[in-house]
């Protein structure tokens, strides 16, 4: 059975995701509006700068609530759209793997930051068009509930795991390199209707050569994935 999302606000969340970008995040001058990029100074202390940026989402939310839930619906809309083509190829990608099952929310951020929990099968996204596009982050989040289900069922790895002889992050970066891998797929840009080039993670730039180069010579994601993951 096919996951069906459902796209919500949750001012509370959104407060939650930006105050642990900004604590805990990596990436952060990337994800948070020009405008409020001061909150980054070491001036304040994490009780002030948690105040603050739950003062400056309630405004934003506040300010833009008739924006905010018009393009959470015209998201919805665009998502339902494409969505059987999306599984129909992520069918193809993983074989039929069963998508892990789960209430899958998301929620509409006022900020560029958009984590997920791969146990709750929640995700953020953006409720406008730019500069990132809703859907394809969406997608983006959904190819990594099944990539994290996937490498747990088939090759016992977590999200989290620390493999032998490779850096803390390096799961992570596997995911995310391969998502990348992914989004540049004709097939699957051809979903989107989007012809630029999805760029890599910083630091994922030769792994995303390689990868790239494999799955061009053969899309098979068990031999795929057992070559940069493996155990062994």
């Amino acid at each position: 059975m096919k996951p069906k999302i459902q796209l919500i606000v949750d001012i509370k969340k959104d407060i939650e995701n930006a105050k642990w970008f900004v604590n805990d995040g990596v990436f952060v001058e990337w994800f948070l509006p020009q405008d409020f990029q001061y909150i980054l100074s070491k001036k304040f202390s994490t009780p002030e700068r948690n105040k603050i940026i739950t003062e400056y989402t309630k405004h934003v939310h506040a300010e833009r609530e008739g924006d905010i839930q018009k393009g959470v619906e015209q998201v919805q809309e665009q998502w339902s759209k494409i969505e059987s083509k999306f599984y129909e190829l992520v069918d193809t990608i993983f074989k039929s793997h069963a998508w892990p099952q789960g209430k899958y929310i998301g929620y509409a951020s006022v900020y560029l930051m958009f984590p997920r929990n791969i146990q709750e099968k929640t995700f953020y996204f953006p409720y406008t068009q730019r500069p990132i596009n809703p859907v394809s982050t969406i997608a983006h989040e959904m190819l990594h509930f099944i990539f994290f289900d996937y490498i747990q069922k088939k090759l016992g790895i977590k999200e989290n795991d620390s493999l032998k002889g490779k850096n803390k992050k390096y799961v992570w970066q596997v995911s995310e390199t391969f998502n990348t891998v992914i989004e540049n797929w004709s097939p699957y840009k051809n979903i989107f209707s989007y012809s630029k080039k999805v760029k890599p993670y910083p630091g994922c730039e030769e792994m995303f050569t390689l990868m790239s180069k494999q799955w061009k010579k053969n899309q098979d994601i068990e031999s795929f994935l057992d070559a940069w993951l493996s155990r062994k």
